[in-house]
């Protein structure tokens, strides 16, 4: 479906294909931008830009197999570049790590009939991952991206994301500690790996 709205975005200059993206994914953007900069006014500017860039420059688009993907990219890229010239920032690693993302039990991926005391002390756990980490958890399992798609993103190599993936998940088994936060580690793996 993104596929022929895109074309139709390209091709016949379709104001309807560019409202598709903006309703499909504007909650996703707003939330994915916030996680790098909590300046809401920063990253609404960075979305509503965003999507008057697509516009101005429909015509001249590549093609895309994922536009969440490519939206997701750009977004970034958008924040870092307004982040940097606002900051005493200097490398866009130094940004990526203030990747914050708050686990909630709404958004978390344990089932609700799993045990209280299990999930807080998973989502405690989560929280003591990196920017970079947590961003990679993000992105894998709760986006449903590939480790190829997590490397375009964050622009690094696959195999970053692999060792940023496996260091996440050691950390967390290492501190879920006994057997019944294991299995439930387990679950969460399993059902979204």
């Amino acid at each position: 479906m993104d596929q022929q709205h895109w074309k139709a975005l390209k091709e016949k200059d379709d104001e309807k294909a560019l409202k598709y993206f903006y309703d499909q994914y504007i909650k996703l953007l707003y939330k994915y931008g916030y996680h790098f900069c909590q300046d809401a006014a920063l990253v609404e500017d960075c979305v509503q830009d965003l999507f008057l860039r697509i516009w101005e420059k429909r015509r001249t688009l590549g093609d895309t197999d994922n536009v969440k993907l490519y939206l997701m990219v750009a977004l970034k890229r958008s924040i870092f570049e307004k982040v940097k010239k606002g900051s005493k920032v200097s490398t866009d690693e130094q940004i990526e790590d203030t990747f914050d993302v708050t686990f909630t039990m709404e958004e978390s991926i344990i089932s609700s009939e799993t045990d209280q005391i299990n999930k807080d002390k998973l989502l405690k756990t989560l929280e003591t991952l990196s920017g970079r980490q947590k961003e990679v958890i993000y992105l894998r399992f709760y986006n449903g991206f590939t480790p190829e798609e997590v490397s375009e993103v964050m622009n690094i190599s696959n195999q970053s994301v692999r060792n940023l993936q496996a260091s996440a998940l050691k950390k967390m088994r290492n501190n879920m500690g006994d057997g019944i936060n294991l299995v439930l580690l387990g679950f969460f793996i399993e059902n979204f790996y």
